[in-house]
């Protein structure tokens, strides 16, 4: 993670204090740009404030960026005041520095996320960025130039842009790379690098050299680029840009003596700063590049030479030669099929077009099994050939697909077993709870003492609460075997139909005091559908909805049309279920194991029983998906019309 990155990240306190510490530091450096621009009073050598404005930009978030945007404008021309330049004159010189930040921030640090420098892309960008900033800012400070101080708006142009954008390209990368530790032996290579680097600087640049090799710092950046973290060297190009601009400023170095008029040799300068820092970056970028590919393919070889050894046929990969060929890599599989020799491998199906040169597919036979040898040939216009043989165990793969079908004949049969016992079980136990539920009906229509009336009502709502167990039970076993009775099709509104589901659940709602609404077209929504099935599936969901919404809470069945077909959404703000539960809830019996949950009563039939009828009756989805704001959404697409279900498989 880089420094900025961070900042961001981190506490907004930290956050804000480099941001007023930045902006303070603007102002400064606008003032002693000027007020030490030897080489050319009026126009400064090198603007360092761009860069620390643009990172106290890149640091603001929403509505801070603004208000940074306007202090920038007012520093700055602080800054060019104290210096002494005109008050109109210094305005203009803010704005146009503030026009430069506004670019950057918006392109490096879009919505209050700075870009991270780890790239070759990302350093093109932050490349063409700066310089982009720069000229804007160039253009508006010419035109400035040429009003105040009657100078050429195309050479102040190119002084101001040169200035500006190398002041960007080497300060704002030390903040935006990324953030490496450098250890062991690597730190004294880092010290005799930087000692080699910063000694050519001072021999090349000092004040009365003016020797024409200014170009082999740029061993030194090259060296650092190649070998070390990108932090490391992003501060070098800073320090080492500081130090050349100074010492040239002073005399030094080759630029010095080119022209008496100073104006041009800030030009050179600057664009040779240019040159170094854009350098500097393509080559670390492209570094970490090639360090990420190469990663990336060594993790890839590592993975399929795990994946050689652990696979379950044998794998040769071998090297066309000049002489014959040349075995790269081998799995045990093989060697036990193949042998470990070199070809030939005394296999005449394999050796045979193995010396022809062919892709092809042999069987052949060893210790009384068969094999089945997949060879491919792949020729290589710059370097050897390849040969993989993938040799496969087919009397062990038939017995594995053997065992394979006698397991899943097995678990059919007692998933088979398992139905007919919980459908027999059930049918059992309907006729006693039906008696039960009879007589405790008339037991609570009757008069009885409070203690016998209470007794009597547990009896009758318990009894109730079985027999709606055993008929969800019976139902899904029906609907396992595509059985009982089906109702036949017809033209179904569901807007009507979802009226109705949310009047019937007047005596869910009462008493957990929450609203039913349908949300629907103004005209009717009409599928050709099976009204029965859609009323239980209805019926459920909505039952689902209000059981697990909170008191006082709202349910809203919602009707659309979804092309040819229909949607029907019920919708609630209650427990809602965490989406790595969210697959369970279709198993028979499963609930989500929340506490919350498991304290509201039910079954967990609901759901694979609204599963099976859309899936199996209706011909539509369903899916069970997470409400806005929390809560959950059961969604059912239905299809224009309901598939005919063949006679075979209905009951009497």
């Amino acid at each position: 993670m880089s420094i900025i990155a961070r900042l961001v990240a981190g506490s907004n306190a930290l956050r804000r204090s480099i941001i007023v510490v930045m902006l303070v530091a603007t102002a400064v450096a606008s003032y002693a740009a000027v007020e030490f621009s030897f080489a050319d009073p009026q126009l400064a050598a090198w603007w360092p404030a761009a860069g620390l404005a643009s990172f106290a930009a890149m640091l603001s978030r929403n509505r801070e960026r603004l208000l940074v945007f306007v202090l920038v404008v007012v520093l700055t021309g602080v800054g060019n005041l104290l210096a002494g330049r005109d008050p109109l004159f210094a305005l203009l010189l803010g704005i146009g520095n503030t026009v430069e930040v506004i670019i950057i921030a918006s392109f490096l640090a879009p919505r209050g996320v700075p870009e991270r420098l780890a790239t070759l892309r990302n350093a093109g960008r932050f490349i063409a960025v700066a310089l982009i900033a720069g000229a804007a800012a160039g253009v508006s400070i010419a035109v400035a130039v040429a009003i105040f101080l009657g100078r050429s708006p195309l050479e102040s142009f190119a002084q101001v842009t040169a200035s500006h954008a190398t002041a960007t390209l080497v300060m704002l990368p030390v903040v935006m790379v990324p953030v490496a530790a450098v250890r062991g032996l690597r730190r004294l290579e880092v010290l005799a690098q930087s000692t080699l680097l910063f000694g050519l600087i001072a021999l090349v640049f000092w004040p009365g050299n003016q020797w024409p090799v200014a170009f082999t710092p740029v061993i030194g950046i090259l060296w650092s680029a190649f070998r070390f973290p990108m932090l490391i060297s992003a501060l070098q190009v800073f320090l080492t840009s500081a130090a050349i601009i100074v010492l040239t400023t002073f005399g030094g170095g080759p630029f010095a003596p080119i022209t008496a008029d100073g104006r041009s040799f800030i030009v050179l300068t600057q664009t040779f700063m240019l040159v170094f820092a854009i350098t500097a970056l393509i080559v670390w970028a492209a570094r970490a590049d090639w360090i990420a590919v190469v990663n990336r393919l060594q993790a890839q070889e590592e993975l399929l030479r795990e994946g050689i050894v652990a696979a379950a046929v044998g794998i040769v990969i071998a090297e066309r030669t000049g002489t014959g060929l040349r075995i790269v890599a081998r799995n045990d599989r093989a060697r036990r099929v193949v042998g470990d020799s070199d070809p030939p491998f005394g296999i005449d199906e394999i050796d045979r077009v193995v010396a022809a040169a062919e892709s092809q597919n042999v069987v052949f036979e060893r210790d009384g099994r068969t094999f089945d040898a997949s060879i491919a040939e792949r020729s290589s216009s710059d370097g050897p050939g390849l040969v993989t043989i993938v040799v496969t165990d087919v009397t062990e793969r038939d017995e594995r697909e053997r065992l394979a079908l006698s397991s899943a004949e097995q678990l059919r049969r007692l998933n088979d077993q398992k139905d007919d016992f919980i459908s027999a079980v059930s049918h059992e136990l309907r006729t006693p709870v039906t008696s039960i539920l009879g007589f405790s009906e008339q037991l609570e229509a009757s008069p009885l003492p409070p203690d016998a009336a209470q007794a009597g009502e547990i009896i009758a709502r318990n009894a109730r609460r079985l027999a709606d167990v055993i008929d969800d039970v019976l139902e899904l076993s029906r609907l396992s075997a595509l059985g009982g009775p089906l109702s036949s099709t017809d033209s179904v509104d569901l807007v009507q139909l979802a009226t109705e589901c949310a009047r019937d659940s007047e005596g869910l709602v009462l008493s957990r005091r929450v609203s039913v609404s349908v949300s629907a077209p103004d005209g009717p929504v009409v599928v050709r559908s099976r009204t029965r099935e859609l009323v239980r599936v209805c019926a459920n969901l909505l039952s689902n909805a209000v059981k697990f919404s909170h008191d006082e809470g709202v349910v809203t069945i919602e009707v659309r049309r979804d092309g040819e077909g229909a949607l029907v959404r019920v919708i609630d703000h209650g427990l809602g279920i965490p989406a790595e539960h969210r697959e369970m809830v279709w198993e028979r019996f499963a609930r989500a194991p929340i506490d919350a949950h498991r304290a509201v009563p039910g079954t967990g039939l609901g759901l694979p029983i609204v599963k099976a009828l859309v899936e199996s009756r209706l011909g539509g989805a369903v899916s069970i998906g997470e409400t806005p704001g929390g809560g959950t959404t059961a969604e059912v697409r239905l299809p224009s019309e309901a598939p005919a279900l063949s006679l075979a498989h209905e009951g009497d």
